[in-house]
């Protein structure tokens, strides 16, 4: 995707959720069932959780209820969103932009990140991609990363609010297959873009970010299907020589990572060859060969 055409669609979801984020949030006030559902995959306790296009914080503060959260972290791109957000729940709160490399850098680690119907909302499919091994890099070593994705093309009432690129200046050819131009038309008239991402999409984006779906299940709206979600885990690797990886299109295997979730044994991949240096562990003795 073309650097003009990305900051187009930034654009238009930028104006859309700063000048109607009071609508937006009341459409939003209360969690939805699926967020219910994802309680079954947390520990009893989470030291922290770094939710990644945080919005008005309904996640963050749902979670709190339910379990003893001593570190929450917030990011987003939408000022009026955050402010929002630090009124419904205490927090460390961050205004990034998620589709530029970096947007996460200086956070830490945490036992859970989580990203709630905003990463379809980044433009581009190698943005996302990006975004999900920075999230990923910002886990704990058993750490759990919780996602949600809207899958409105199997809802005849959301295709409704479908609309030609040219409504918006642009063509079919700019943008990827998958993205849409949706309309918002409560509280005001807005555009909207959206990456549908189902079950098949998203495993290529788990692959590409080195990561392992563990769930995924369908919940939320009238339809009770009309998000995605999914619990993912790093993916961690048994060792083998460094040519055999290689030839797999990965550039090193380097160091083994502190004892993993699954044993001494385990090595865990830490850097993607075309994706830059992406680090998956925290501690443990490293080597390249």
């Amino acid at each position: 995707m073309r650097e003009a055409t990305k900051k187009k669609l930034l654009q238009l979801n930028q104006e859309f959720y700063d000048s109607l984020a009071d609508s937006f949030a009341e459409t939003r006030g209360t969690p939805h069932p699926g967020f219910t559902l994802l309680l079954d995959y947390l520990p009893a306790e989470l030291d922290g959780l770094l939710d990644v296009g945080c919005g008005n914080g309904r996640f963050g503060h749902f979670i709190a209820r339910h379990r003893p959260l001593q570190r929450y972290v917030g990011v987003d791109f939408s000022g009026e969103l955050l402010q929002k957000a630090a009124e419904l729940q205490p927090g460390e709160y961050h205004q990034r932009d998620l589709s530029r490399p970096g947007a996460l850098a200086g956070l830490g680690q945490f036992p859970a990140v989580s990203i709630m119907a905003a990463l379809h909302h980044i433009p581009g499919r190698a943005n996302r991609e990006r975004l999900l091994a920075e999230m990923a890099a910002c886990l704990q070593p058993d750490g759990l990363l919780l996602l949600s994705t809207w899958n409105f093309i199997d809802s005849a009432r959301q295709r409704r609010k479908m609309r030609d690129w040219s409504e918006v200046g642009l063509a079919d050819a700019e943008v990827e297959p998958g993205d849409y131009l949706l309309t918002w038309n409560r509280g005001g008239f807005a555009y909207r873009y959206v990456a549908m991402i189902d079950e098949e999409a998203l495993a290529a984006l788990a692959t590409a970010a080195v990561l392992r779906v563990r769930h995924q299940f369908r919940s939320d709206g009238k339809e009770g299907t009309l998000s995605l979600y999914a619990v993912l885990s790093k993916l961690w690797f048994r060792s083998v020589n460094g040519t055999a990886w290689r030839a797999l299109g990965f550039e090193y295997l380097v160091g083994q990572g502190a004892p993993g979730p699954y044993g001494d044994d385990w090595w865990l991949l830490l850097w993607l060859n075309g994706r830059g240096k992406v680090t998956y562990a925290n501690s443990g003795t490293y080597f390249s060969d």
